[in-house]
């Protein structure tokens, strides 16, 4: 993982990150058989359309999307997807909770079983940011996503009318063009509701919704959940990094080092981006911009990695 801001800014993150809900297997560390009779392994807590619920025909059918690589951003292993052209062409996707599988296009989705933990991963906090560290090599115009729905009761990915009243809190990673060296790629998290969730559905996929291209390849590591606004000063005290005067955010306290190549991101509490831009300089006036006055998360992103801070702008 990419580190903190070094000296001064480490104070940002508590303790109270470490204990945060995260991913199960995040690191495709830990593999396991899932269909005997051919020997076809799948990361722990991980399912693909080889145990899908359409049963063993459509599932002895399935191409292969998958496999676990030694190409690892840490330790041993990552996933590596790929779309296949079998039956029809195969996304290479990977869930934490279940594939439902069918011939038809548009019908299948993955989704959250409630009644059953081999198919869903509790959750009940509400993290700030999604991050993965990923590798792509795309064909034509095709896309790696990885998305994530917070939600109650059961839910599916793409959601149903039945079930779109249950999300929380949604993000999506989109990455359209070659990344041939690991890197992290970060998203908030958008809120629909003041609710806790409980359960998170994650989606891996090596190519882009109805419309992928055969040959696509992603590898992805290390997917983590950001709880930077859990720890995270209160407004403007004598031990903050960022202050504010008005609709100014103020950065003079920041080492110049680490603002080279930084852009700043203003979010809401609801975890809603209000704007991006790069830094260039230690003021940044949002005045006569929209945005009005209130609390937000400042984040600053850059080389050495994120600080994030309470603000509030009048």
């Amino acid at each position: 993982m990419k580190k903190l801001l070094r000296a001064t800014l480490s104070f940002a993150i508590l303790s109270t990150v470490v204990l945060a809900q995260q991913p199960q297997n995040p690191g495709f560390e830990n593999w396991e058989i899932a269909d005997p009779d051919n020997d076809i392994e799948e990361p722990v807590h991980w399912s693909s359309i080889k145990t899908s619920d359409a049963g063993s025909t459509i599932n002895g059918f399935a191409p292969v999307v998958w496999e676990k690589s030694d190409d690892a951003h840490t330790g041993n292993h990552s996933i590596e997807l790929t779309n296949v052209q079998s039956l029809l062409l195969a996304s290479g996707t990977i869930t934490n909770g279940r594939i439902h599988a069918s011939l038809i296009q548009g019908a299948s989705n993955s989704y959250t079983d409630p009644n059953d933990a081999q198919w869903h991963t509790p959750l009940t906090t509400r993290p700030d940011s999604l991050a993965v560290w990923i590798k792509y090599f795309p064909q034509g115009n095709d896309t790696a996503q990885v998305k994530a729905v917070l939600h109650v009761g059961e839910g599916t990915l793409p959601s149903t009318p039945e079930n779109e009243g249950n999300w929380v809190g949604y993000a999506q990673i989109n990455v359209w063009e070659t990344v041939s060296e690991w890197t992290r790629v970060v998203v908030p998290f958008t809120y629909y509701n003041q609710n806790n969730p409980e359960y998170v559905l994650f989606v891996l996929t090596s190519g882009a919704g109805l419309q992928p291209v055969e040959g696509s390849v992603a590898l992805f590591d290390d997917l983590q959940l950001v709880y930077e606004s859990n720890g995270l000063n209160d407004l403007n005290t004598d031990n903050s990094l960022v202050y504010t005067h008005g609709m100014t955010i103020n950065l003079q306290k920041i080492p110049a080092e680490h603002l080279k190549g930084a852009h700043l991101e203003l979010i809401s509490m609801q975890g809603v981006r209000i704007t991006s831009r790069a830094i260039g300089s230690k003021q940044i006036n949002l005045a006569g911009q929209g945005i009005s006055g209130g609390i937000y998360i400042v984040r600053i992103v850059g080389s050495e990695g994120v600080y994030a801070q309470k603000v509030q702008l009048r």
